[in-house]
């Protein structure tokens, strides 16, 4: 499969290495690309092209670049790991949500930070 423009502005974009690695924002700055463009040619880039695209989401130093060792590729799928264990239990935590219960439960909490609210904006 060939590059598409989107995919090749995007992949000039990002760095080769973990040293500077680039936000999508930045990405889209830098490229004039909407988000929803640069996350669709990442992923494009990765699943048919085999771009090695990870990221560091943790520390000073986040956002994407393509691994050159096995110590950055280590990162991103660390990464990615962490990102699916969180969504499973958020799935897990939806599916046992109390369709009808769940407002109930915080009426008390919020009742007193409504009134918290009110009178915040009175001061």
């Amino acid at each position: 499969m060939t590059l598409s423009m989107t995919e090749f502005k995007v992949l000039n974009m990002l760095p080769r290495g973990a040293g500077y690695p680039l936000s999508t924002p930045n990405i889209c700055k830098a490229t004039g690309l909407k988000e929803r463009d640069v996350r669709e040619a990442i992923s494009i880039l990765i699943g048919q092209h085999g771009v090695p695209i990870v990221a560091n989401r943790s520390g000073h130093n986040t956002g994407m670049f393509i691994a050159t060792d096995e110590a950055e590729l280590n990162i991103g799928v660390t990464s990615f790991k962490n990102q699916v264990t969180t969504m499973n239990a958020r799935i897990r935590a939806i599916e046992q949500a109390d369709l009808n219960g769940w407002e109930k439960a915080l009426l008390p909490d919020i009742k007193r930070l409504t009134d918290e609210y009110k009178g915040e904006q009175g001061a």
